[in-house]
């Protein structure tokens, strides 16, 4: 465990407006040239019940649409439970097996509770030899999830989706800023 930096909030304020500059550009990228070695799903919320968040639908969706496309040979579902079972890449599994991914294809990775665990689990889980792969988040989440994917050893790809929250402007605003500031963080943490 890192210890706390207490220099660490004034080097996350330098990073802000790279950050936020990397956010907004993320938000505009177009996917990019396939195919790949393997889609990786980003976690995402999972209500009571097992209930997917529609974030979480909308990347997974986009995920088994990917395969299907002939994006890669294998997918890997991310995320590990938050508020009791089942978690977040057993759901996106689900999903992914309901849009006809067969299971043999899927991989889950349900250890990791952030961004970059998700990505460093997967890393993990993956052959050595997969470098290019496929992540599927929303675009405000792109910048910190393509950053993260290349320090844990991957080529990433850009394929972004469009969620129910992203598609309400002022969802769109709030989610942008705050991964912003999220990523500015990271960078901060990382420089």
């Amino acid at each position: 465990m890192r210890r706390w930096d207490p220099a660490l909030p004034l080097r996350a304020a330098q990073e802000l407006a790279p950050a936020l500059q990397a956010v907004f550009a993320g938000a505009r990228r177009g996917p990019d040239e396939g195919p790949a070695d393997a889609i990786i799903v980003l976690g995402a919320k999972v209500l009571a019940g097992g209930v997917p968040s529609g974030s979480l639908r909308a990347r997974a969706e986009a995920g088994a649409a990917l395969w299907h496309a002939g994006g890669a040979p294998r997918i890997v579902t991310t995320g590990a439970h938050h508020l009791g079972p089942p978690g977040e890449a057993v759901v996106a599994r689900g999903i992914l097996l309901a849009a006809g991914v067969p299971d043999a294809a899927i991989r889950i990775e349900d250890k990791s509770r952030n961004t970059q665990g998700n990505l460093l689990f997967a890393r993990g889980i993956l052959p050595p030899e997969v470098m290019r792969v496929w992540i599927v988040t929303e675009p405000f989440h792109m910048a910190r999830a393509l950053t993260i994917a290349r320090e844990v050893g991957f080529e990433p790809l850009a394929w972004p989706v469009d969620s129910p929250a992203w598609r309400r402007p002022t969802s769109r605003v709030k989610l942008l800023v705050r991964d912003g500031v999220s990523f500015a963080f990271h960078r901060a943490a990382r420089g």
